[in-house]
C-alpha cells in the first residue's frame, strides 16, 4: 500500500505544476429501471478529464505534456438488494502525448462485485506509438498488479499490456473508437485479461452534448472458482462537456 501513496502523489504532485493547456471535461451517466415482475434499476456515471499543453514552471520544462484522470462507476439492485457494483480509476502522465511517441507514466484501480474481484491496482510505466492512418496508435505498458478476490488471498504478479487504439470520424458528428487491450501475465502467457471496448459517439443538436453508445467485452482466463472467464456490457447514454 506504501507504494501505491507513493506513486500516486508522484502523478499529483506532476499534475500540479502549472501549465498552459487545452482542457477535455466530460461527464457521462446512464440509467434505466424495470418495474412489476422484473424489479431492477441500474445507473452508471463516468467523468473524464485531460489538460493537455506545455509545462513552463521554471528550469523546469516539458512541452506537449498531457495529464488524465478517468472515473467510472455503475450500481445495479434487483427487487431492492445489490446485484452489482463497481468501479474504475485510471490516472494517467504522457509527455509528448501528440508526437508519433510519448512515453507515459500510469495506474489504475479497479473492483467488481459481480466477478467476485475486491480490488486490482496496477501502477505502469509505457509508451505510446503512432502508426499508419490519423488516429491510430499501439501502446504498451509494464504493470505491477497487487489483486485480491473474495474468498481468496491477496496476491500480485507483473503483468504486459498491449493496447492497439483507432480513433475514427466517419461523418461530421459522430466519433468511434475502439480499444483492444491484451494483459498476460510475465512469464506466463496462459493467464491474461482481454478488454475490447467500442465507444460511438453521435452528438445532439444540444452543444457539447452527444449519446454514447458502448460495448465492451472482458475475458480473464484464470477467474475465480464458479465464475465464468467472459463478461460482456452494452450501455447507451449521455455525455455533456463541462
Amino acid at each position: 500500500m506504501r507504494k501505491f501513496k507513493q506513486y500516486l502523489i508522484a502523478i499529483f504532485c506532476v499534475q500540479s505544476i502549472g501549465i498552459s493547456a487545452d482542457i477535455t471535461n466530460r461527464l457521462g451517466a446512464s440509467y434505466y429501471e424495470y418495474g412489476g415482475n422484473y424489479e431492477y434499476s441500474y445507473y452508471n456515471l463516468s467523468w473524464y478529464y485531460a489538460i493537455v499543453g506545455d509545462i513552463n514552471k521554471g528550469f523546469f520544462q516539458l512541452p506537449d505534456t498531457e495529464f488524465s484522470i478517468y472515473l467510472s462507476t455503475s450500481k445495479s439492485t434487483y427487487k431492492g438488494d445489490m446485484w452489482s457494483n463497481d468501479a474504475n480509476l485510471v490516472l494517467k502522465t504522457d509527455l509528448f502525448a501528440n508526437q508519433k511517441f510519448s512515453p507515459f507514466l500510469i495506474f489504475q484501480w479497479t473492483f467488481d462485485s459481480t466477478t467476485a474481484l475486491d480490488y486490482r491496482y496496477n501502477p505502469g510505466i509505457g509508451g505510446k506509438v503512432r502508426l499508419g492512418p490519423p488516429g491510430f496508435s499501439i501502446s504498451y505498458a509494464f504493470l505491477g498488479e497487487y489483486y485480491k478476490y473474495t474468498g481468496y488471498e491477496k496476491d500480485q504478479l507483473l503483468r504486459h499490456s498491449i493496447r492497439p487504439k483507432l480513433k475514427l470520424y466517419p461523418v461530421e458528428g459522430i466519433e468511434i473508437v475502439e480499444q483492444l487491450y491484451y494483459k498476460p501475465e510475465n512469464g506466463n502467457s496462459e493467464n491474461y485479461l482481454i478488454e475490447n471496448i467500442l465507444t460511438i459517439y453521435v452528438d445532439t443538436v444540444i452543444p457539447g452534448t452527444a449519446i454514447t453508445f458502448e460495448h465492451t467485452y472482458n475475458v480473464n482466463s484464470n477467474p475465480p472458482l464458479g465464475y465464468a472467464e467472459e463478461d460482456t456490457f452494452f450501455s447507451v447514454g449521455i455525455s455533456v462537456e463541462l
